[in-house]
């Protein structure tokens, strides 16, 4: 066994890994609800909103399954302590700033949605720059072990 496979990781990596993968997973099932039952999800929307969400491009469903796709894999690589959590973790966040930079800035979601709309892009974005440096930071423990 090699130095790096003996290091130990402290208990609360694990709920921070959990969570994380947690957080993707759910962040999944609102992808598969935007794309498979949109028209259930806008029920207590406005007109307005309805006609919003109805014009979102289908190229930022993508950019969503990649965000949430990397971020699963990136929190499944933070429980099985693999280095490879980071470009995944890196590429979630870049797909996430795409996505909620056009919905919410250029097309419009900060003011058809108003202000309590900026709530869960705000989270989203700030958990997504989370995961990221959280495995950076495990990285730097040697807490992620390389491929292999």
């Amino acid at each position: 066994m090699s130095e790096q496979q003996k290091v130990s990781v402290p208990f609360w990596y694990w709920v921070i890994a959990v969570i994380a993968l947690l957080w993707n997973l759910m962040g999944c099932t609102i992808l598969f609800t935007e794309v498979f039952a949109q028209e259930s999800m806008m029920e207590s929307m406005t007109e307005a909103q309805k006609e919003w969400a109805r014009s979102t491009p289908k190229w930022i469903y993508l950019v969503f399954a990649i965000s949430v796709s990397t971020g699963i894999a990136g929190s499944i690589c933070l429980l099985v302590r693999k280095r490879s959590s980071v470009p995944l973790f890196i590429t979630s966040v870049v797909a996430v700033l795409i996505q909620m930079g056009y919905t919410m800035l250029l097309a419009g979601g900060l003011q058809i949605m108003g202000p309590s709309g900026a709530v869960m892009p705000t989270i989203v974005i700030l958990l997504a720059i989370s995961w990221l440096l959280f495995s950076l930071y495990s990285k730097s423990r040697g807490w992620l072990l390389p491929p292999g």
